[in-house]
């Protein structure tokens, strides 16, 4: 019998005193947690996993989720299927990912991509982690894939481009790692939901749009361009682009590992010109690895204020000129589609989709001028209990054209929301899970609500 193979179920019951799901309670759970209850989850997922001792090896996992109560859903949260060749792999479906550099246990939200909505189905090739080049003081991880948007927005069959790049410099157990990379997405090709007779019905989706996809290079004489290009197209990008230029150092002493990173958003090439390089997450994390209650905490600052219109000391410094400086990047939102899966945000959801705002809009990011403090801590009782913590103060405003006036503190509403979870392992195959969880402020809706849920492994 092949040992890799498991399979499990998972039942959550949800109730609050408004009839929404807290904040910190339905956020970075990959859409699998409804914003309306009382209701019910239930999971369940099986999967093979690799054997590192085979040169060549494949996995899959698949994973379902139904829900029932105010809201009834059933789909599959993951489905894929997966090879490996040493530390590079190929494979398919829709799995659960996060990108960036920082603490991916506990963090409230990579900034670009952050877990929080459901997977995307794509196809995908890269590294499964850092290959170790150099005898070990040089690591690199890379990801290339092509993947499928929904239908939701107002562009339909459109295309997901996303391939990232970082480098680690010193050996993994060196005391000191350096970390430093990108990742890039972009949203391309389909065509309107709403026909108007226009040129901008249909978007340009062959191979020649995907070559100026990829590169980003902007010579229009390279490659022949689609005969359904804009104006748009032509003189700027093929697509919404956005993502995170992300900066990383990890200190290992023998007690445990401290993590300090940013990740500085950009949209469009206008990250080249440091204009939204102030925008983004800087965050630390401190992992205790001798026991104790505490076994980690993380403190994040995310801040979405500038959107274009900063002038950092570096790109004056070297003179560079942003020549679209008084134009607002907007983030999150573009006029073919917002950057949201499923109703939900793909990036950080400390910058809240209207959909799940007090005021119940739609599937885009109105107030997305954002400075939000935010907490995650860890820790166990004791061996067989565990708990988890996230608080967040945050602020919004709609976005300004910064270069006179600035966003002052009168322009912003105020939005506070934590959470705290206990895990009790019962055995080796059941535990049991309580979560409480609140929300106070003007961006969502108040509410005091918990969650009762069960995991059982059948094999």
């Amino acid at each position: 019998m092949d040992t890799s193979l498991h399979a499990k179920v998972e039942v959550q019951f949800l109730t609050s005193d408004s009839g929404t799901t807290p904040f910190w309670m339905r956020s970075l759970q990959y859409g699998q947690v409804p914003i309306e209850n009382p209701g019910a989850i239930l999971k369940a997922w099986t999967g093979k996993n690799y054997q590192i001792k085979k040169k060549y090896d494949w996995k899959y996992e698949v994973e379902a989720t139904g829900w029932g109560g105010k809201f009834n859903d059933f789909w599959l949260t993951q489905a894929f299927v997966s090879g490996r060749r040493g530390k590079w792999e190929l494979w398919a479906g829709r799995r659960k990912e996060m990108y960036g550099l920082g603490d991916s246990s506990l963090t409230g939200g990579f900034y670009a991509w952050s877990g929080n909505a459901v997977p995307i189905p794509k196809i995908q090739i890269g590294t499964r982690d850092y290959m170790n080049l150099a005898k070990g003081w040089l690591g690199l991880h890379m990801t290339f894939s092509h993947a499928w948007m929904d239908n939701q927005g107002p562009t339909i069959q459109g295309f997901l481009h996303q391939k990232s790049l970082y480098g680690r410099f010193g050996k993994p157990d060196s005391f000191i790692n350096v970390f430093a990379g990108i990742n890039h997405q972009v949203m391309w090709g389909g065509e309107a939901k709403v026909k108007t007779g226009g040129e901008s019905d249909y978007y340009p989706s062959k191979l020649n749009t995907y070559f100026y996809v990829v590169t980003v290079l902007k010579d229009r004489e390279l490659v022949t361009t689609d005969s359904t290009a804009t104006y748009d197209d032509l003189g700027n990008q093929f697509g919404n682009h956005l993502g995170s230029f992300d900066l990383a150092i990890k200190i290992q002493p023998e007690w445990g590992e401290i993590l300090l990173y940013k990740q500085s958003a950009y949209e469009t090439g206008r990250g080249f010109a440091l204009t939204q390089i102030n925008d983004g997450l800087t965050g630390l994390s401190i992992k205790n690895k001798t026991g104790g209650i505490i076994d980690n905490i993380t403190f994040e600052y995310l801040y979405t204020a500038n959107q274009g219109n900063y002038v950092s000391g570096l790109a004056t410094f070297f003179k560079i000129k942003d020549p679209h400086q008084s134009e607002i990047e907007s983030y999150f939102n573009n006029g073919r589609g917002a950057w949201q899966y499923g109703g939900k945000g793909i990036g950080t959801p400390l910058i809240i989709i209207d959909k799940e705002s007090q005021s119940a809009g739609g599937l885009e990011f109105t107030l997305n001028a954002v400075k939000s403090y935010y907490c995650g801590i860890s820790g166990r009782i004791s061996d067989t209990f565990f708990w988890k913590t996230r608080i967040s103060q945050t602020f919004y405003a709609s976005p300004r054209n910064h270069l006179a006036p600035r966003l002052i503190d009168s322009d912003f509403i105020s939005q506070f929301s934590g959470m705290i979870s206990f895990q009790k392992i019962v055995n080796e195959q059941c535990s049991l899970s309580l979560q409480f969880g609140y929300d106070e402020g003007s961006r969502v809706k108040n509410t005091l609500g918990g969650s009762l849920g069960l995991k059982y492994w059948l094999f």
